[in-house]
């Protein structure tokens, strides 16, 4: 007997990235949309690194818009302004072709892909040690997703 709704639901279930994992994907995005821009502005390729640029401003200004400046306080605000930094140097690379400028905001984008990528790897961590614990626990102890298909 086939559940194609429990099947189906586990195939979504699987493709459907954290917000923490989409996050660090989002910051590998910027680094390498950096890098093409950068490539394409030293051979000359002005609508590359324009269509690179653009997107690398679109991710930034969309993980500035989303952070929580209540809840990450202090923190927020220095990488919003970070954010706000990275934009500007974005917008004069782009209009003056500097692919020095492009080093530099891959400089300081590294770092934050770094730090939420170490972040992940401890959550994940964490995550699994929690489930690891829950199964050695006595069923009516553990907690889990029940699905009705």
């Amino acid at each position: 007997m086939t559940y194609t709704g429990y099947s189906a639901y586990n195939r979504v279930a699987t493709a459907i990235d954290s917000k923490e994992v989409i996050l660090v994907k989002l910051l590998d995005g910027t680094v390498r949309f950096v890098q093409v821009a950068r490539a394409a502005i030293e051979a000359g390729n002005l609508r590359i690194k324009g269509e690179n640029i653009s997107k690398v401003v679109a991710i930034i200004t969309e993980l500035d818009s989303a952070l929580d400046r209540e809840i990450g306080g202090n923190l927020a605000e220095n990488l919003s302004l970070l954010y706000q930094y990275i934009l500007g140097r974005l917008t004069k690379a782009n209009l003056k072709n500097d692919s020095q400028i492009l080093v530099e905001v891959e400089n300081l984008l590294l770092p934050i892909k770094e730090g939420f990528t170490e972040a992940l790897k401890q959550l994940t961590s964490e995550v699994s040690s929690d489930h690891v614990q829950q199964q050695s626990d006595s069923p009516a102890d553990q907690k889990g997703l029940c699905i009705a298909a």
